[in-house]
C-alpha cells in the first residue's frame, strides 16, 4: 500500500502544495516563536541570559544556576490567529482561537554544599513548554481561466501509462496507483477516458472541467483547518560558580501533534458547454511523534549588573508517523454526484501510513541582560534590558524515510534537495525590558524571526510585539502578557504539469497572518 502513497507524494507541488511529507513539514516542525511564561513572552522572549526567570531554562539551561530557592509556575495561553488570503486579486479571511496550558516549570533551588566552596549552588529544573502553536484556519478563493487542479489529474494519469483504468485507478487495490489523486478523479467522473470509435480505451484522459473548445473557467476555494502543537518536555541542570560563571545542560523531548483538514473546491463558471458542476477534494492528515535534543549553555557576569550568555541547541531528531487519506466528491451534468475515498481503494478501508524522521537545524544563541539599579531594597525602582541573537540554518533540515518499500531513497533525495534549494540560514532577534516598582512590574518586548526562504519574493519573516504587567509579593507572583504577531507567507495551490494546451500554473496565494495571544502565569517560590 505504501507504493500507492509514494506515487501520490511524488506529485507534491503538482496537485496540492500541502501533501504528506513535503518540505513544508520540515519547516513547520523546525520553526520557533516566543514561548515560556507570560513574563518571558512580555519581554519578547529575550531570556537567554535572564536569571530568576524559570522558563529561561528552555533557552539557556545555565539560567537554572541562578536559583537558590525552588520555584513552580504554570501558564495559560489563549492564542487567536486571523488569516487573510489574497488569491487571483480577491481577499478572504478566517480565524481560529483556542485555550491551552502553554508552560509549566518546576525548579529545585540548590544550596552551597561545602563551606567556603566557590561553587555556590547546583540546581535542577523540569517542565513542559509549547514551542509552537499550529492552531489556525486559512481560507482563500478566486476565479481563474485556463487552469484547474482537475487537469493535473488527467495529465498525471496520461503520464502514468494507464492501460486498464477501471483496475489501475481505484478499482483493484493490488493494481491501484495515484490513489490520492487521479484515482479519485476517475471514480467520481471528474476525469474520463478518451475512447476509440470501437469503444476501446485510447490511452488518454480528459477533464470534465474542459469545455467543448478545451477552455476552462472555474472558481477555486481552499480551506485549511490546522490544529495541534509542538510541546517540549525538558530536564535541565545548572551550576553557579562564585556568582560569576554559570553553566548548564539539558535534554529536551519534543512531542509533535498535528492535524490538518485541507479542502479544495472548484465550481464551474464557464459559459461554454462543460460537463462539470463542481468538485471538492478533502485531505485528512494526522502527524504525531516524538524526538530528542540537547542544550548546553553558559553565562558570565563580569560585573553584577551585566550577564552575557551563549547557548547551543542540538538538532531535534523527530520520529514521526503520518496517517493520510483523501476524499473527492464530484457533480457532473452527465453522471450526477459521486464520492470516492482513498480508503475505498483498499481492502481494509484504513488510512495510508508513513514513518519517517526529520532532523531540525542546529541553533546558536548569544544573549545579554543588563540590570538597572540592582538593589536589595525592593522599594527602589529596578529593571533590566535583555537581548538574544539566534542563528538557525534551515537548509540543514533533513528527511529520512523508514517504509522499506523501495521508494525511500528516491523520496529522501527529492525532499532533501528541495530543502537545500528552497531554504537558507536566518537570524532571529529578541529584545525586551522590565521596570519594577516595588511589587508591580511593567514590561515591553519585540522579536523578529528572519525569513527561511532563499527567494526574496517569498518573505517568511515574522515579527512579534509584546507587553505585560506582573505582581510579586511574599513568594507569590502573577504575570499577564499580550503578544501580537504578524507575518506574510505564500501558498502555491498546485503546479500545472507539462502540457501543450496552454494550461497554466496559478499565481501563489498570499497569506497574511495576525496572531493575538493572551497569557497568564501563576507562580510560587518556596
Amino acid at each position: 500500500m505504501m507504493k500507492r502513497m509514494v506515487l501520490a507524494i511524488a506529485m507534491t507541488g503538482a496537485c496540492f502544495s500541502l501533501q504528506a511529507q513535503n518540505i513544508d513539514d520540515a519547516l513547520r516542525f523546525s520553526s520557533g516563536a516566543p514561548s515560556g511564561s507570560a513574563r518571558a513572552q512580555a519581554v519578547g522572549g529575550a531570556q537567554g541570559a535572564l536569571g530568576g526567570e524559570a522558563s529561561s531554562m528552555y533557552i539557556n539551561p545555565a539560567t537554572v544556576g541562578f536559583f537558590r530557592t525552588s520555584d513552580f509556575s504554570f501558564t495559560i495561553g489563549v492564542p487567536s490567529i486571523t488569516s487573510n488570503g489574497t488569491y487571483q486579486h480577491e481577499t478572504a479571511s478566517d480565524s481560529r482561537t483556542n485555550l491551552n496550558i502553554s508552560n509549566a516549570t518546576l525548579i529545585w533551588g540548590g544550596k552551597r554544599k561545602k563551606p567556603g566552596s566557590k561553587w555556590q549552588n547546583f540546581s535542577g529544573g523540569i517542565g513542559i513548554n509549547r514551542t509552537y502553536n499550529f492552531n489556525q484556519r486559512t481560507y482563500y478563493t478566486g476565479d481563474i481561466s485556463n487552469s484547474s487542479l482537475s487537469l493535473n489529474y488527467f495529465l498525471a494519469a496520461d503520464a502514468a501509462g494507464i492501460t486498464n483504468p477501471n483496475a489501475q485507478l481505484g478499482g483493484d487495490p493490488d493494481q491501484t496507483i495515484l490513489a490520492h489523486t487521479s484515482a479519485l478523479a476517475y471514480q467520481t467522473y471528474l476525469i474520463n477516458p478518451v475512447k476509440n470509435s470501437d469503444g476501446s480505451f485510447a490511452g488518454t484522459f480528459y477533464s470534465a472541467a474542459e469545455g467543448v473548445d478545451n477552455s476552462v473557467k472555474v472558481r477555486q476555494e481552499s480551506t485549511s483547518f490546522e490544529r495541534g502543537g509542538n510541546t517540549e518536555f525538558a530536564g535541565n541542570f545548572g551550576a553557579n560558580y562564585n556568582d560569576k560563571f554559570y553553566i548548564g545542560g539539558g535534554i529536551g523531548v519534543p512531542n509533535i501533534q498535528y492535524r490538518r483538514d485541507l479542502t479544495w473546491k472548484e465550481t464551474n463558471t464557464n459559459t461554454v458547454t462543460t460537463d462539470l458542476n463542481y468538485f471538492t477534494t478533502t485531505e485528512l492528515l494526522r502527524t504525531y511523534g516524538t524526538g530528542l535534543n540537547a542544550k548546553l549553555g553558559v553565562i558570565y557576569r563580569p560585573v553584577r549588573s551585566l550577564s552575557l550568555g551563549a547557548t547551543v541547541h542540538s538538532p531535534s531528531w523527530l520520529w514521526l508517523t503520518d496517517e493520510y487519506s483523501t476524499e473527492m466528491t464530484t457533480s457532473t451534468k452527465s453522471n450526477g454526484i459521486h464520492t470516492f475515498s482513498s480508503r475505498d481503494s483498499r481492502y481494509d478501508g484504513l488510512d495510508d501510513e508513513s514513518k519517517y524522521t526529520i532532523r531540525t537545524p542546529w541553533k546558536g544563541i548569544l544573549s545579554a541582560t543588563y540590570l538597572f539599579a540592582p538593589s536589595a531594597d525592593t522599594r527602589k525602582p529596578t529593571g533590566f534590558i535583555s537581548f538574544d541573537y539566534e542563528y538557525v540554518d534551515y537548509s540543514s533540515m533533513h528527511f529520512r524515510f523508514k517504509n522499506n518499500d523501495g521508494y525511500d531513497r528516491e523520496t529522501e533525495q527529492d525532499r532533501n534537495n528541495g530543502i537545500k534549494d528552497t531554504y537558507q540560514a536566518a537570524s532571529n532577534f529578541r529584545l525586551g525590558g522590565e521596570l519594577k516598582l516595588h511589587t508591580i512590574a511593567l514590561r515591553l518586548g519585540y522579536s523578529y524571526y528572519g525569513s527561511p526562504y532563499k527567494l526574496s519574493s517569498m518573505d517568511g519573516a515574522r515579527s512579534y510585539y509584546s507587553g505585560g504587567i506582573g505582581y510579586r509579593n511574599n513568594g507569590f507572583y502573577v504575570d499577564l502578557a499580550f503578544v501580537y504577531g504578524s507575518s506574510t507567507s505564500y501558498v502555491q495551490p498546485y503546479t500545472m504539469l507539462a502540457n501543450n494546451m496552454g494550461y497554466v500554473t496559478p499565481a501563489a496565494a498570499e497569506i497574511e497572518k495576525h496572531s493575538y495571544t493572551g497569557l497568564a502565569t501563576f507562580g510560587w517560590k518556596f
